[in-house]
């Protein structure tokens, strides 16, 4: 889970701030000087002879030699003559199939007294890879909105999610045989 800082500064401490960075690079730019003033040797007098510049001159420019590119040779692609093979009919989730039984297990990541509120707590859930299809916001007695992930074929798979939702900064997760 992110955490999130806020830095607080009141007028002064930004003043300050602004004029501490400007001494430290005029400090830095004086350090500068001094060191390249002490890297320069003293004249003390002698003529020194001046150092001739080199002068650029551009070179030719070369001559690509021409390289044989090898002949691709096209292949031939047969024309399509299979017939589809039908497919096998995709199973049921062992979840749908525990809840067509009757015994779905859901995880409960919390019961709040305001509907956005849960549908927050909702989001934060989808956030950390559930579909929004196994994620529900259901309205309970006295007010409150409960937030349930399932459902699951077992209570094992039910206490991993559970597990893992806690890990994730839900404390209150638990599961429940509904």
């Amino acid at each position: 889970m992110p955490r999130y800082f806020e830095i607080i500064i009141t007028g002064r401490q930004l003043a300050a701030l602004v004029v501490g960075v400007a001494l430290a690079i005029a400090v830095a730019f004086g350090l500068g000087v001094g060191v390249r003033m002490l890297q320069q040797p003293v004249n003390q007098g002698a003529a020194v002879a001046p150092v001739p510049t080199p002068v650029w001159q551009p070179t030719p420019p070369a001559i690509p030699t021409a390289v044989p590119t090898p002949e691709v040779a096209a292949i031939p692609i047969p024309a399509a003559t299979q017939v589809p093979v039908p497919t096998e009919r995709p199973r049921t989730l062992p979840a749908v199939e525990a809840a067509a039984k009757g015994q779905p297990r859901w995880v409960q990541v919390a019961a709040l007294g305001r509907r956005e509120q849960a549908e927050g707590v909702r989001n934060r859930v989808v956030a950390l890879g559930y579909t929004p299809r196994q994620v529900l916001v259901q309205p309970a007695a006295g007010g409150r909105f409960r937030i349930r992930v399932g459902p699951f074929p077992d209570v094992e798979s039910a206490g991993r999610v559970a597990a893992r939702l806690r890990a994730e900064g839900f404390s209150g997760a638990f599961v429940v045989n509904e």
